[in-house]
């Protein structure tokens, strides 16, 4: 038992000390990307520009690899590859949500971007929980809870088109694209930027 939880502790210090990079370099490329989307879709551009969704993790790998971090001094255990393994898994998991939705059209897109972020904060929630960190199983659990926005944002325009007579425009649908930027922001941003604070104020003590 000794021994697990040194493991643990080891993985949880390496993580507080060293995820605020990835977390934020996710977190801003797939708000940014989110966002360049919306403008494209007020803007009226070519249905075709809908790819650049596909920049996310191309962009992402890319900074990983141009912003390496310094290579931890403790030795990595069974837990940090178990929790490589979860990421790897939910990340995997996006490949068949993808093609849900690019084989049922955009009628099913808040089913997209709410088992996106489902797929994600259940990683981030995973995590923090094996490594026993705070900042990860309250951002994980808190974003597990927004992805319900997405069902319930689809049925406030049924309703209102139903009910009301309102027509539903491309304007309305495209603030899901907002909902998932905003989600991302809370999970990935929020704690990357603490986790850096919280470091950066442990090496100041030092």
């Amino acid at each position: 038992m000794e021994l697990i939880s040194r493991m643990i502790q080891n993985t949880r210090n390496r993580l507080e000390n060293h995820a605020g990079r990835p977390f934020l370099i996710w977190g801003y490329t797939t708000v940014g990307i989110a966002l360049l989307n919306y403008w494209f879709n007020i803007a009226g551009c070519h249905p075709a520009w809908s790819f650049t969704w596909f920049l996310i993790p191309i962009i992402g790998c890319l900074l990983m690899r141009l912003f390496p971090d310094k290579k931890p001094t403790e030795p990595r255990t069974e837990i940090d590859r178990i929790v490589g393994k979860v990421w790897l898994v939910s990340s995997l998991s996006l490949i068949p949500i993808f093609l849900f939705s690019l084989f049922h059209g955009l009628s099913y897109r808040h089913s997209l971007f709410g088992l996106i972020t489902l797929a994600m904060a259940t990683a981030t929630a995973t995590t923090g929980m094996i490594v026993r960190s705070k900042i990860y199983i309250v951002a994980g659990l808190t974003c597990m809870a927004l992805s319900v926005l997405f069902p319930l944002y689809d049925y406030f325009l049924k309703k209102i088109a139903t009910s009301d007579g309102i027509e539903i425009t491309a304007g309305l649908l495209n603030n899901e694209i907002l909902i998932f930027a905003g989600v991302f922001f809370i999970m990935m941003v929020v704690p990357g930027h603490i986790i850096n604070y919280q470091s950066h104020k442990r090496c100041s003590r030092n």
